[in-house]
């Protein structure tokens, strides 16, 4: 009872903001927003306004947990706000910035938080931070009414968004993500990451959320020691850590930032490395671009091989809990769709890297067949699409 009369209260807030905020003329505002701050569809898009100068006729404002740490991004027309507490939670001088700002934008543009509409002339667009591999549907709440447009890759990606949360196709936008336009351009990746380039091999893990380490949440009914697939104990992580020192190898490992890792980071490698957020914002390279210098991806059920699809380098997909995988998938028959090899124990995981060692490729023709269901393009041209599609 008390969460409906909550919920009352939050959409009755919702129209009188609506009301209020659309009395005011919409003028050339964009606002935008990511979470981690400043990464993602959101941040290649408005870097390519920027490039382009819109800047010059769009006044723009980026929502971010602290704008100090951005002082130095400030340039013409730009300005980065403080608009978050405490996770989503704003404070009542916040709300006031918000309502301020956001009634006279003609476009929000989000990826994460939702921007909540101000007034009825402005277009909300969600700029996405992945595709719905794994089911949704019925556990996270997508506010569809107040969103406008949903920018996904292809058409198979569109009708995953309408079935698992509900989007009518009239709001999705196929203009491929804005932040894989980096994978065919040229950069300077290997100067901003130079810690591997020493190594015969770079090799990327991306493991999915499965355990907390600050909430009770388990997506897995599989007992992970480490707090990763495969790898169940701290003699074998130590083996293969020598495994890959005589190859010259380096495993590259960024867990989810809520994954639990404690015993993992314990242990002393040389040639595995943990990074997080903050290793790629220190260094100002997106996820996205450390794909370039890899030669590999292993991964699991997270829609990061999608995009990686793009390099059509060999993807190695960890299967070992596939059965106690508690969140179910929104493709049937998910193993079809994921064009590598199951690594279900160690042995696996170690021909995967020989195979790779060797130049052994199985799945290129696979991995391109797959690529264009999940990307209908494979180019730069992302971002100008979507700005030609708002019309901005």
């Amino acid at each position: 009872m008390a969460i409906k009369i909550k919920e009352k209260i939050k959409n009755s807030f919702k129209k009188i903001l609506l009301v209020c905020g659309s009395v005011y003329k919409i003028k050339d505002i964009i606002v935008f927003e990511s979470h981690i701050d400043y990464s993602d569809n959101s941040r290649a898009f408005y870097e390519y306004l920027i490039e382009h100068n819109y800047n010059k006729k769009y006044k723009i404002y980026w929502f971010v947990n602290d704008a100090a740490k951005f002082k130095n991004r400030e340039i013409y027309n730009v300005k980065f706000i403080t608009m978050w507490r405490s996770g989503a939670k704003r404070t009542f001088l916040q709300w006031i910035k918000y309502f301020w700002i956001a009634k006279n934008a003609k476009f929000l543009i989000f990826s994460n938080r939702n921007l909540l509409k101000i007034n009825r002339k402005s277009r909300t667009v969600w700029i996405n931070h992945g595709v719905p591999i794994k089911s949704v549907r019925g556990r996270h709440q997508v506010p569809t009414a107040d969103i406008d447009y949903r920018v996904d890759a292809s058409e198979f990606c569109a009708e995953l968004e309408m079935d698992q949360n509900g989007f009518k196709r009239k709001q999705i936008i196929v203009v491929g993500n804005p932040r894989n336009d980096v994978l065919f351009e040229d950069t300077d990746t290997n100067k901003k990451v130079d810690d591997f380039n020493g190594f015969s091999k770079v090799i990327l893990w991306l493991p999915t959320f499965r355990k907390s380490n600050n909430t009770n949440r388990v997506d897995s009914s599989f007992e992970f020691p480490l707090g990763i697939p495969v790898i169940y104990d701290k003699k074998s992580l130590e083996e293969f850590n020598d495994y890959l020192k005589k190859k010259n190898i380096i495993l590259v490992l960024k867990p989810h930032p809520a994954q639990d890792l404690s015993v993992f980071r314990a242990a002393s490698l040389s040639n595995i490395v943990i990074i997080d957020d903050k290793y790629l914002i220190d260094r100002d390279v997106e996820l996205t671009e450390f794909y370039k210098m890899a030669d590999a991806l292993i991964t699991d059920y997270s829609s990061v091989y999608v995009d990686y699809l793009l390099t059509n380098k060999p993807i190695g997909f960890t299967q070992d809990d596939f059965d106690s995988y508690t969140i179910g998938f929104s493709i049937e028959n998910i193993q079809d769709y994921m064009p590598g090899q199951k690594i279900m124990n160690m042995k696996d995981l170690r021909k995967f890297i020989d195979d790779l060692n060797k130049g052994v490729d199985e799945y290129k023709a696979e991995r391109k067949r797959i690529c264009k269901i999940f990307n209908a393009f494979e180019d730069n041209k992302s971002s100008e699409r979507l700005a030609r599609r708002l019309r901005i």
